[in-house]
């Protein structure tokens, strides 16, 4: 299946807000980066961050009833770090870039499989993965598994 694109469209809304139109699908995204806890949209940057641990989370999951692989839960912590968050907010005299430096993801994953098959499961998963094929290429990407029997 080459040459297969996913298209959005995306469309500029009120104060600062997107709304992302994909397939039946449309969610609202708020600005590129925010630094108040309590702003109302969810922000660009937290949407990728997201998007990041779904994708490893959901890839267990279902790489999981594939191989019959027992999960009995599966979570992920994400954290995400700016090169220099100033340049963003465009701080004078500022050096770096507003991108992504390094992301960092702990899996934490409960199941009464050994923890030779959850490993691979996992090592497979991150091989299948097109997030962390993309991420792993653009920035510092730094991921854990942590096996709760």
């Amino acid at each position: 299946m080459e040459g297969y694109t996913w298209t959005l469209r995306v469309s500029a809304s009120e104060r600062g807000q997107a709304t992302v139109f994909t397939r039946q699908h449309q969610y609202r995204v708020g600005a590129p980066v925010h630094f108040d806890r309590a702003y109302e949209g969810v922000s660009a940057l937290e949407y990728v961050l997201g998007a990041i641990g779904a994708d490893l989370v959901n890839g267990l999951q279902t790489l999981g009833r594939r191989r019959r692989v027992a999960i009995d839960h599966v979570e992920a912590v994400v954290e995400g770090e700016l090169n220099n968050p100033l340049t963003y907010l465009g701080v004078v005299g500022e050096t770096g870039h507003p991108g992504l430096e390094k992301v960092r993801v702990r899996v934490h994953l409960a199941s009464p499989e050994e923890g030779e098959a959850i490993h691979r499961l996992w090592h497979e998963m991150l091989a299948t993965s097109p997030l962390v094929h993309t991420f792993q290429a653009a920035l510092q990407l730094e991921l854990k598994l942590q096996v709760m029997v």
